[in-house]
């Protein structure tokens, strides 16, 4: 499911290319029905790299349960999941266990 990109720029904050209060984005998301748990991709304008408004904007969102915002730039790859990821496991047994490495202290000898 895809939704209109949020954007952070030095005039203020932007969905689908309406200007919008930070406080306000929680219910649009809701509005177009973008679940909680869904990656909201917050586009930030390269000029408040350092500004506190992506982090309001961010807080504002945890507040109202969305609980994968992420910032991103104009350069971030997008990404889609294909499927999960087969794991290979290694077999083990006790049998396969190294036997432990003599400690520091007995080569030298106890001190009194």
């Amino acid at each position: 499911m895809h939704h209109p990109v949020v954007t952070v720029a030095p005039e203020g904050v932007y969905f689908a290319d309406r200007r919008v209060r930070p406080q306000d984005v929680p219910r649009i998301l809701d509005d177009y029905g973008v679940p909680r748990s869904q990656t909201i991709h917050i586009r930030v304008d390269p000029r408040l790299r350092h500004s506190p408004e992506p982090n309001f904007l961010m807080a504002c969102l945890a507040k109202n349960g969305y609980t994968r915002p992420i910032l991103v730039s104009d350069r971030h790859a997008v990404s889609e999941t294909i499927g999960p990821v087969p794991r290979q496991f290694e077999t083990w047994s006790r049998d396969d266990t190294p036997d432990p490495l003599p400690s520091r202290g007995a080569s030298r000898g106890k001190k009194r």
